[in-house]
């Protein structure tokens, strides 16, 4: 047994948790342990297979409770849902990227994050400065194709404006953060910025005659890439990876203008009945052994801790964090005040 584990269990008798057997078999805890659920988010597609897969284990693991209600949601109806029902929120932790989070602040939806101890081997920068969430990973974000199917890739946005590639092109609501900041992208390289998208909006009339599907979220996009539906799109690097590993035939790459970085954060929810599990299962998503899974093929996503060394196949798209932190951003502050209106008008001009 690790000193770490001993902590880690202290920590939860502490906050009001639970007698941990070694093992973390749930037929030696005491009956509140094994009656005891933790209701958390992530998201669609690649995200929900590896948190299934890596972090819940881990996480039953550690505090013996065998019950996780892990349900996907965009990042935007998770903080919608917590904030219309702050009393009783639906879910004890939630994963949120960095814009939705931001936005998030002014609600009072979150709860101090405790002295976790995985935190101390996560770098400050990927702490909230107020205590309210960690970053638990980041995403690389790029042209996704089909590498059969597109034998003339395209090597800029623009180039998906190309007349062979009508009906082959994928696109992605707004909704989403992935949406989002492809618009922002689209905006740079065509004139605007992040405070002026008009430039992108213009793009999407351009690419419409080329579009072969719209998805309402990315993991319904790797869906349509897997089917045919779609052979060319703007992806993450995760849910690329995730697709290979079933056999499709995809490829990321990026775009003369670089690739973007989008970061993820967790959080307890404040008023969750569940802090002392919220607050574990945040500490085993910063865990080394979770985050080093995590960054394993297929899941690709970018570690936080600073003891999960990048992963030969993650060094694909940057060797270190040091590459990933030159990458392309998002200016959430700038982008925030107006994202509902984006994505209306997403809907309206592209008939979602």
């Amino acid at each position: 047994m690790t000193r770490s584990s001993i902590t880690r269990r202290d920590a939860l008798k502490a906050m009001g948790g639970l007698t941990i057997a070694a093992t973390g078999a749930a037929a030696g805890l005491p009956a509140r342990a094994q009656t005891r659920a933790l209701s958390a988010t992530t998201y669609f597609g690649a995200w929900e297979t590896a948190h299934r897969g890596i972090l819940v284990p881990a996480f039953q693991k550690a505090t013996g409770v065998q019950q996780v209600n892990l349900v996907p949601s965009l990042a935007v109806d998770t903080v919608s849902r917590v904030v219309a029902s702050k009393n009783n929120p639906p879910f004890d932790a939630i994963i949120l990227d960095e814009g939705p989070y931001l936005a998030a602040l002014n609600q009072d939806i979150f709860e101090k994050v405790p002295a976790l101890p995985n935190l101390k081997d996560v770098p400050k920068r990927f702490i909230d400065p107020r205590g309210l969430g960690v970053f638990v990973s980041a995403q690389i974000l790029g042209i996704c194709y089909n590498t059969e199917r597109v034998k003339n890739p395209p090597k800029t946005w623009n180039d998906f404006l190309r007349p062979e590639y009508k009906g082959r092109i994928g696109l992605v609501g707004l909704g989403s953060t992935l949406g989002i900041a492809w618009m922002t992208e689209l905006a740079r390289v065509n004139g605007g910025n992040d405070d002026n998208l008009e430039p992108a909006f213009a793009w999407l009339k351009k690419v419409l005659p080329n579009v072969g599907a719209v998805a309402a979220n990315p993991g319904a996009l790797a869906t349509m890439l897997a089917q045919g539906q779609i052979d060319i799109t703007c992806h993450y690097n995760n849910n690329t990876g995730d697709l290979q590993a079933k056999g499709v035939p995809v490829r990321l790459v990026a775009p003369d203008s670089g690739y973007t970085m989008i970061r993820s954060t967790m959080h307890i929810v404040k008023n969750s009945k569940n802090v002392d599990l919220a607050a574990e299962y945040l500490n085993q998503s910063i865990s080394p052994t979770v985050q080093a899974q995590m960054a394993a093929p297929p899941n690709l996503l970018v570690p936080t801790n600073s003891r999960t060394p990048f992963p030969k196949e993650l060094q694909e798209y940057a060797k270190d964090m040091s590459v990933i932190e030159k990458m392309n951003t998002v200016d959430w502050a700038v982008v925030n005040p107006r994202r509902q209106e984006y994505i209306d008008r997403f809907n309206r001009e592209v008939k979602v």
